[in-house]
């Protein structure tokens, strides 16, 4: 396992040993400074935000697309490998939680279909699951927590993909999944970042 060319920031909790860890996954083109928008999301919480590892306008990517929602195979399974070895080389004693917004999303959501045990469980915000519905594996996430959250006005993942996540992840995956609509767009839900806050709380115990 290695962090080697990972960038990082951390963001502590003032009582790091009463709170979780987040592993934070930006949007395409934005970078890991993203996460200071999003922390307001997470309570109680140490935060590490990583870098995407491809380039992609003023910003980064975690991989390259075919299209809108759906991820080139080969760099997906890449760049996942990558994340998840710069993810797991910072690990410390508590299993992360993985959060992830857009693009971000679509990785986070990789790394723990990937590898379920490694994690606490999932947050997609504004984004879907970067592969076909039909080859989303059942059962693959029994019994992890999950929250999905979406903006009713989100213009930027088409709805289709939205649903397929959803009836994936309340279905077949055999998640204890959530989903959370708000009367926003493709954007971080800080108007209702209490309900995210509560969700995880009563998902961390």
């Amino acid at each position: 396992m290695s962090r080697e060319e990972a960038v990082v920031i951390r963001y502590d909790a003032p009582d790091r040993e009463g709170g979780r860890d987040i592993v934070y996954l930006h949007g395409r083109g934005s970078s890991e400074r993203e996460a200071g928008w999003a922390l307001p999301l997470f309570g109680r919480s140490t935060v590490r935000s990583y870098r995407g590892p491809l380039p992609e306008g003023a910003g980064f990517a975690w991989f390259h697309n075919m299209g809108i929602g759906v991820a080139a195979p080969d760099s997906l399974a890449e760049q996942s490998a990558r994340v998840g070895d710069w993810i797991a080389a910072d690990r410390g004693g508590r299993l992360p939680w993985l959060c992830g917004f857009s693009n971000g999303a679509a990785m986070a959501a990789a790394l723990m279909l990937a590898d379920p045990g490694a994690y606490a469980g999932l947050v997609m915000i504004g984004g879907c699951f970067a592969v076909p519905a039909r080859n989303l594996p059942a059962g693959a996430l029994s019994g992890k927590p999950v929250l999905f959250c979406r903006g009713r006005e989100d213009m930027v993942i088409p709805l289709a993909k939205f649903r397929e996540a959803e009836a994936y992840l309340t279905g077949p995956s055999n998640a204890h999944a959530s989903v959370l609509i708000h009367d926003g767009g493709h954007e971080l839900p800080l108007p209702v970042a209490s309900r995210v806050r509560n969700w995880l709380d009563a998902a961390d115990h």
